[in-house]
């Protein structure tokens, strides 16, 4: 958590006050709420990246703004008024923008923030690895046609049919919450999410049987054992084994 702690000027009052902000700079120090708050910002319209990052130091450090019409224009140059549990103060501009700067890793970062669906687990333990792949082809398949429809899929998919319907800020929680997965996984699992490898013209069902295969050992009787297996433990297995064909490559 990051904190803004300043004397800040009481507007209705002789002396400053000193007070605490507190927001996350980050999505893994996000809770639940800050993130469904962010994620309702993000899905508004029409707003650029400074209105928006300004919306969500708001929600995320609980201030809300104050009309400047209010109050002596004089005692307010180069600050801010807000409300802050019910009481007015004014805050530097400089304070402000740069706490703002502060959480444009919410544009820019990658991180693995809570789930935004209570019956998943933020790391995806307990899912099947039928389940992550399906779902990791849904969510492809909506970024490369961008038909956010199959977004709705790869949910029912991880929660086992239990939500079916997505609203604008689920979607992209949804979104976010995956790339911060998908990042996870490849420092969890390098061997298995390499990075910079060709582009293959293979799709995704015959990806995964290639995935199947390795780990079968010849009896595809055991594919559907594998499917249903918690993902990080069929991660975990390809990981190994990839690591050691690469380490047993002659040279």
């Amino acid at each position: 958590m990051k904190k803004i702690s300043a004397f800040f000027k009481k507007l209705f009052g002789p002396r400053a006050t000193k007070i605490n902000l507190e927001y996350p700079i980050s999505w893994e120090t996000m809770s639940p709420e800050d993130f469904r708050q962010v994620c309702h910002i993000l899905s508004l319209r029409g707003l650029d990246r400074e209105r928006a990052l300004f919306l969500c130091l708001c929600a995320l450090a609980h201030i809300q703004p104050d009309d400047p019409s209010k109050y002596d224009a004089r005692k307010i140059i180069g600050k801010m008024p807000f409300i802050i549990d019910g009481k007015s103060y004014i805050i530097g501009a400089a304070d402000i923008t740069e706490a703002c700067n502060q959480l444009g890793f919410i544009f820019d970062g990658i991180g693995l923030p809570p789930s935004p669906f209570k019956q998943v687990d933020r790391k995806l333990f307990g899912i099947s690895f039928d389940a992550f792949y399906t779902a990791d082809s849904f969510i492809a398949r909506a970024a490369a046609d961008r038909n956010p429809g199959h977004l709705k899929e790869a949910v029912k998919v991880l929660t086992n049919g239990s939500k079916r319907k997505l609203l604008e800020w689920e979607r992209q929680a949804l979104v976010i919450w995956w790339n911060g997965v998908k990042d996870y996984l490849q420092k969890r699992y390098p061997y298995v999410f390499r990075k910079g490898e060709s582009v293959t013209d293979k799709t995704q069902a015959e990806i995964l049987q290639d995935l199947l295969a390795c780990m079968n050992d010849n009896r595809p009787q055991e594919n559907e054992k594998i499917l249903k297996t918690e993902v990080h433990s069929v991660l975990y297995s390809l990981n190994k084994l990839y690591e050691n064909a690469v380490k047993n490559v002659p040279r």
